[in-house]
C-alpha cells in the first residue's frame, strides 16, 4: 500500500505540489491525469526522491518516512520499493537491451549475474522483444526501448510501478505496442500509478482516475465517474479540450 500526506514541493518561489493527499492500495492502477504544470510529474518524481520533497509524509510498502527529516538510508528503503519507467526511455546508450535490464538487478540488488541474466531473458520475453537481446538502444525504435523499459521495472519486482508519461515521446504508430504491454502488466495485478494523456488506457485499465491542477489533487473516482461525469468544473474544462465530444457528457 502506498499513502501520501500533505506532500509540498516548491521550485524556488513557485510552489508546485500544495498538500497532496493519497492512497494507492495494492494491485490499484491509478491513472493521473491533468494538464501541463498541474505537478502530476513531480508528484511522481517526489515518490521514489528524484525530487525530494519539502514536506510530508510518504509510505510505499513496509517503509514510512517524513520527507523533510529523511536520511539517505530511508530514500534507498524507498528507491527498492518502486521502479520508474521514464518519458524518454533512461537506457544506458553503451548497454545491449539484456544489459539494461540486468544492470538494477547486479548493482542496485547485489544478484549474482547468473540469476540477472535468467530474470532479465524473462522479462524481456514478457515484453515481446526476446529476440533483441543483443541490440543497443541505437539499434531499436522508441516503441521498443520504452518495453525494455518496462521490463528493466518488472525484474526489479517493487512495491509499485511509476509510469511518468511512458509514450509521451513516441510516434503515435509506436505508442499501441507500448499501452498493449502496460495493459499485461496491470492485468497482472502489479500496482502503477501512471501519469498519461491515454484517456483510453484511463477508461480501460485505471482501478481510479486523479485529475491534478495547481498542484493539488481536484478529483478522483472510477474512470467512468472521473472522465464521464466529473463534478468539478476545472475537470470538466480539462476533459472537453481533450475527449471527442461523444466521449464526455456532464
Amino acid at each position: 500500500m502506498i499513502e501520501i500526506k500533505d506532500l509540498h514541493k516548491s521550485f524556488g518561489e513557485q510552489e508546485v505540489l500544495k498538500g497532496i493527499n493519497l492512497k494507492v492500495e495494492k494491485g490499484e492502477v491509478v491513472v493521473i491525469l491533468g494538464p501541463s504544470g498541474s505537478g502530476k510529474t513531480t508528484l511522481l518524481r517526489s515518490l521514489n526522491f528524484l525530487e525530494r520533497a519539502d514536506k510530508g509524509e510518504i509510505t510505499i510498502g513496509n517503509v514510512q518516512v517524513n520527507c523533510k527529516h529523511v536520511t539517505q538510508k530511508k530514500i534507498l528503503e524507498i528507491r527498492r520499493n518502486t521502479a520508474m519507467v521514464f518519458q524518454l526511455y533512461n537506457l544506458f546508450k553503451n548497454k545491449t537491451a539484456l544489459e539494461n535490464i540486468m544492470e538494477g538487478l547486479i548493482v542496485a540488488r547485489k544478484m549474482a549475474k547468473e540469476e540477472a541474466l535468467k530474470i532479465s531473458h524473462y522479462y524481456l520475453e514478457k515484453v515481446g522483444l526476446k529476440e533483441r537481446a543483443d541490440a543497443y538502444p541505437s539499434q531499436l525504435s522508441g516503441g521498443q526501448q520504452q518495453r525494455v523499459g518496462i521490463a528493466r521495472a518488472l525484474a526489479l519486482n517493487p512495491e509499485v510501478i511509476l509510469f511518468d508519461e511512458p509514450t509521451s515521446a513516441l510516434d503515435p504508430e509506436l505508442v499501441g505496442e507500448v499501452l498493449s504491454v502496460m495493459r499485461k502488466v496491470a492485468k497482472e495485478g502489479r500496482t502503477m500509478i501512471v501519469v498519461t494523456h491515454e484517456i483510453s488506457f484511463a477508461r480501460d485499465i485505471a482501478s481510479r482516475v486523479v485529475f491534478m491542477d495547481g498542484g493539488v489533487i481536484v478529483e478522483q473516482g472510477r474512470p467512468e465517474e472521473v472522465l464521464l461525469r466529473p463534478k468539478e468544473e476545472r475537470t470538466k474544462k480539462f476533459l472537453k479540450r481533450i475527449l471527442p465530444a461523444a466521449d464526455y457528457s456532464i
